[in-house]
């Protein structure tokens, strides 16, 4: 390997970014140019559920000189743990594909609108078009029903929404529509993609992470924002005794996280970008 093939697998890459087709804040657009600046040689766009944002970032990317990562952030449950599973290069324009998606999105609009029942019950006005309303053309998740009860007036901040209302403990919470990691895994890999676990260290136990394993899943999300020293040594270490790929990103929504961007803070060496290129190449 030369001298500048090294510098090259060097380079910086952020494969965990969300944008406005899901909870993100950031326009596909937006998203590749603020990565763009950072001196990123890659970006990864990773929405809920959507494919949406993928040929937008694609066109800008194009243009920037700055690789395109297409992906999707797959919503799991396990033993009533949410559990996320990435998609990495899966046939996105797939009929197939974009009509699993579709149904997906159904489901989460029925869940959303289940949830907007509950909040009127508890005299807690919302409606489904002012959640659309927020949503615009996202896949619409819990994010877009809190900031349309923020914006109706009925709490003073998302996170009250969240604590009091909506969160997985509230009494206006709707669950997901039920889909194991092990099924997300088998349809990404089927529509050949490369599955890989996002930050484990939030599940708090690893349970659905050896599931996960067991069920074929390509790598784990060793560096995430909200990983420390300690879950970054243990999903390594995981990692390579099960001889995964490790990947890693800012898991970035454009500040509406904590109003904090994230976006390239969480990096990785192109190296790794390049293990799931070569794996996404399975015959």
């Amino acid at each position: 390997m030369t001298a500048g093939s090294q510098n090259a697998l060097a380079r910086l890459v952020d494969l965990h970014c969300h944008t406005i087709f899901s909870d993100g804040l950031f326009t596909p657009e937006e998203v590749v140019e603020r990565a763009h600046r950072l001196g990123l040689a890659a970006v990864g766009i990773t929405d809920h559920d959507s494919l949406g944002g993928i040929d937008r970032a694609l066109i800008v990317g194009c243009k920037l000189g700055i690789e395109v990562v297409p992906g999707v952030e797959m919503s799991c449950n396990a033993d009533g743990v949410d559990v996320h599973v990435l998609g990495y290069y899966l046939d996105y324009k797939n009929p197939d594909v974009l009509q699993f998606f579709e149904q997906v999105q159904f489901h989460r609009e029925k869940r959303a609108r289940l949830m907007c029942e509950r909040l009127g019950k508890l005299g807690v006005k919302v409606t489904m078009a002012q959640v659309k309303a927020v949503a615009k053309d996202a896949a619409i998740g819990r994010p877009h029903v809190a900031q349309a009860m923020l914006e109706a007036g009925v709490v003073a901040s998302t996170e009250q929404a969240f604590r009091e209302f909506i969160g997985y403990d509230g009494p206006a919470y709707a669950p997901k529509m039920k889909l194991s990691p092990e099924e997300a895994i088998g349809f990404i890999k089927q529509h050949g993609g490369v599955s890989v676990i996002a930050h484990p260290g939030t599940y708090h136990q690893d349970k659905a992470v050896y599931a996960a394993i067991a069920a074929g899943v390509d790598g784990i999300e060793v560096w995430h924002s909200d990983h420390g020293t300690r879950e970054v040594a243990h999903y390594n270490e995981l990692a390579q005794k099960n001889q995964l790929l490790m990947t890693g990103g800012s898991d970035c929504h454009g500040g509406r996280k904590n109003g904090h961007i994230y976006l390239g803070e969480v990096s990785i060496p192109y190296k790794y970008l390049a293990a799931i290129k070569r794996r996404s190449r399975r015959t």
